[in-house]
This record gives structure tokens, sequence and C-alpha cells, in this order.
């Protein structure tokens, strides 16, 4: 009789479990805001050049997000929206995110398929 009492309980524990990791599978992660770079000239109307700020170490592409070992001086500031270039065509735009480990920046995948190797410019 005992036996057959833990075995109800354990199959009521087991189906309220279930019924309640079901409401998860309907949350939504945010959709990425898509940003823009300003156009060809600055405001004094001198030319602005990309700057290279290093390379795309790792590919996350279930996470959409890449690793990034920044070569510059200092790190672009959190928000920062970077292009990633693989051969001189751009493969991507990305988000520079607030995790970051010395030379490494990680940013959110905005746009395209940054791929590991690809330069990345501000």
């Amino acid at each position: 009789m005992t036996r057959l009492l833990v075995r109800v309980a354990l199959n009521a524990c087991c189906a309220l479990i279930l019924v309640g990791c079901s409401r998860f599978s309907s949350l939504k992660a945010p959709k990425a805001a898509i940003v823009s770079f300003p156009k060809g000239n600055t405001s004094d109307g001198t030319k602005r050049e990309p700057r290279l700020i290093g390379r795309i170490t790792m590919v996350n592409t279930d996470g959409r997000f890449v690793l990034i070992s920044c070569d510059a001086w200092s790190p672009p500031a959190d928000g920062t929206a970077l292009k990633c270039l693989r051969n001189g065509v751009e493969s991507g735009v990305v988000n520079v995110g607030k995790e970051r480990r010395g030379a490494y920046v990680t940013a959110d995948i905005v746009m395209g398929t940054p791929e590991r190797g690809d330069q990345v410019y501000q």
C-alpha cells in the first residue's frame, strides 16, 4: 500500500514539474535593434576613415554573439556598432556588449553572418 502511495506522489510531482516547465517555452528573447553607421562625412566635412578594432576570434551562432580580440589601444564602448569585413566585403554588423576581459570584447550579432577571422571596423 505504501508503494502505491509513493508512486502516486512521485507521478503527481512529475506532472506539476512538467506543467511548470512548459510555461517557460512561450518566453521569447527580445529583438535586437538595428543600428546604422554615420554616412561618409563627419559634421565638419572631413572624410571619416574606418578604424580597425580587431578580429573575430569566436562565433556563437546559437547565442547570436561573437568574441572580438581588440588590437586597438582601447576597446570600443558599450553599445557601439561595428562592421565585420571578410576579404573587403561586409559580412555583418555587431553591437558591443558589456562583457569584456583584457583585450577581448563580446558583441551581439545584429545583421549578417560574421565568421572567425573577419576584421572588425568602427
